[in-house]
């Protein structure tokens, strides 16, 4: 009895709540970081599907903004180079074979990023949860105690 006893933490209950508040904060964090991986995958594969376009046809319609107010209608010969960003306001002006494996490697580390991600905020979520539950089990004792 006494190695249970040795076992047992106590928590206060605003130790509870603060620990709640943190893990809250910090999934909505890790949610927001995700969302932004994402979004840059999604772009990357977008930049992909452009050249591959770009290699095939002679005309291409480029959108000048996200949500497509302005649209230019190219129908040039396809460029024989392009421009790949490298990160930190950098692009390196490179062939198209040779920019997708740039994107191609990028989009690995981004995905890498977000499968990290992905756990972190599984494992957020399950302690998150395990608090969610003890504080519904302190309250319905506190109710059973007050009837």
């Amino acid at each position: 009895m006494s190695d249970q006893q040795e076992n047992k933490v106590v928590i206060s209950l605003d130790d509870l709540l603060a620990q709640a508040q943190l893990l809250k904060k910090q999934i909505d964090d890790l949610s927001a970081a995700r969302a932004e991986l994402l979004d840059s995958v999604a772009s990357i594969e977008a930049a992909k599907a452009s050249i591959q376009e770009l290699k095939t046809q002679q005309e291409m319609l480029v959108s000048s903004d996200k949500k497509g107010y302005l649209m230019f209608k190219i129908n040039n010969q396809p460029p024989q180079k392009v421009l790949v960003y490298l990160g930190l306001s950098y692009y390196v002006e490179v062939d198209m074979d040779t920019a997708l494996k740039i994107l191609d490697e990028r989009e690995n580390e981004l995905k890498e990023a977000s499968t990290g991600l992905d756990k972190k905020l599984a494992e957020s979520k399950a302690a998150y949860d395990q608090i969610v539950d003890i504080l519904n089990q302190i309250q319905a004792q506190a109710q059973q105690k007050g009837e």
